[in-house]
């Protein structure tokens, strides 16, 4: 009886505990703004392309992910969410870089209220027969704020 009594609560302290640290989404209903960071205001942001994923190196794979998040008026990033990729390897390196662009050395302010906006980051190979410069890869991830990570393909 005791035992299972223990149990139960066991139980029920972990699935409690599961939903409590549940990632809640704070501005679901806030509309998107595509392209948001090509305002003017933006431009002191430091950004730099994703880290290609080692996996997706070794295995010659190219892709694309769009992450969509929001902007609040202290430059603190939340809800991050991917909404499309080609690999998952691909989206998590994208939503790892977003939080990693220098957001705190921007003044606070620039927006007055929170902005929901997208990047997409085009993953792409330089091979002996491909260099990533001069094409224009064809992946299906939406966006028109587009961060090029480049590998490399040693032989």
């Amino acid at each position: 009886m005791i035992k299972q009594f223990i149990l139960t609560l066991v139980g029920v302290l972990a699935t409690s505990g599961c939903t409590s640290t549940k990632n809640t989404v704070e501005y679901a209903n806030l509309a998107l703004t595509d392209n948001e960071l090509a305002q003017p205001k933006w431009a002191d942001l430091k950004r730099f392309p994703a880290r290609y994923p080692e996996q997706a190196v070794i295995n010659s794979l190219e892709g694309c992910a769009t992450v969509q998040y929001v902007i609040t008026p202290d430059n603190e990033i939340k809800d991050i969410a991917v909404v499309e990729s080609t690999n998952r390897n691909f989206s998590v390196a994208a939503k790892d870089v977003i939080t990693n662009w220098k957001w705190k050395d921007l003044p606070n302010n620039i927006i007055s209220d929170p902005v929901k906006t997208q990047t997409r980051f085009d993953f792409c190979l330089d091979k002996a027969n491909q260099n990533c410069s001069v094409i224009e890869p064809k992946y299906s991830c939406p966006g028109e704020d587009i961060i090029h990570s480049r590998g490399m393909m040693l032989q």
